[in-house]
């Protein structure tokens, strides 16, 4: 995975500061700041393929005891400069989900990773027995729905139907294969594990649908429509057609 990564973090910045990165951010900020909430004051959480901090970071600004893990040295140098930049304090493991540290943990994050790895990994369960009893995990993919939803409108019936027989993505920033990984299986691999899924939820649920890119970088335009992203992340049906959902589990206190 290191390689897939290292050498494309100017990319990944790039992409961070795009409207539709901001979108993805803020709201997914704001779904981690409600299970925070829930779960107590500073909890221990693990971030599982990290990168460069950007979910780990408003965490770690709230008083959170925060970890990442991440294959990619580079990534990691990046999130330990923007933490000591933002007066904050997070620790930094080279690692990916097969590394895992020992111990449980109140709240694990794995963020667009699962569809960079083989479908029979194991990873859910790996990722889930890292949970402490009570505790959270949260898993975040890019959504098939919608990529068939957004070749449709930017480019009609033909480029819709090439997409939803398609079995794999080519991501756009790191030029890379990667594996479709519809909600219901996912869903079904989190039960099986012994967790219980708690929330869904999606991000870039509008944006993806509006193919005026151009305006998205006018600002009055922009905060409306991270208002309505905002008011859509958990709402079916629109949850099902997000560019990219979030799954949150929790791991029963008792078996």
């Amino acid at each position: 995975m290191t390689d897939v990564f290292s050498d494309k973090l100017a990319q990944w910045r790039a992409y961070t500061a795009t409207p539709w990165g901001r979108i993805r951010y803020t709201v997914v900020e704001e779904v981690l700041r409600r299970q925070c909430a829930e779960l107590g004051e500073r909890l221990r959480i693990l971030d599982v393929g990290g990168g460069d901090g950007m979910d780990a970071l408003p965490l770690a600004l709230a008083g959170h005891d925060v970890t990442i893990l991440d294959p990619s040295e580079s990534w990691l140098t990046e999130a330990k400069r923007r933490a000591a930049e933002a007066g904050a304090s997070i620790t930094t493991l080279v690692g990916g989900v097969d590394d895992l540290p020992e111990g449980e943990w109140d709240l694990v994050l794995c963020h667009f990773v699962l569809h960079y790895r083989p479908a029979d990994a194991g990873d859910i369960d790996r990722l889930a027995a890292a949970v402490r009893p009570g505790g959270r995990l949260s898993v975040m993919v890019p959504n098939p729905a919608s990529m068939v939803l957004r070749q449709l409108v930017t480019g009609g019936p033909e480029a819709a139907l090439t997409e939803l027989r398609a079995d794999t993505k080519r991501t756009v920033t790191f030029d890379h294969d990667v594996r479709k990984v519809p909600m219901a299986d996912l869903e079904a691999e989190i039960a099986a594990s012994g967790l219980r899924v708690t929330g869904r939820f999606g991000s870039r649920v509008a944006n993806d649908l509006l193919t005026d890119d151009a305006a998205k970088h006018d600002p009055d335009y922009f905060d409306r429509l991270l208002e309505l992203e905002r008011a859509l992340c958990d709402q079916e049906p629109f949850v099902r057609i997000a560019g990219m959902y979030q799954l949150v589990a929790e791991r029963p206190d008792t078996p």
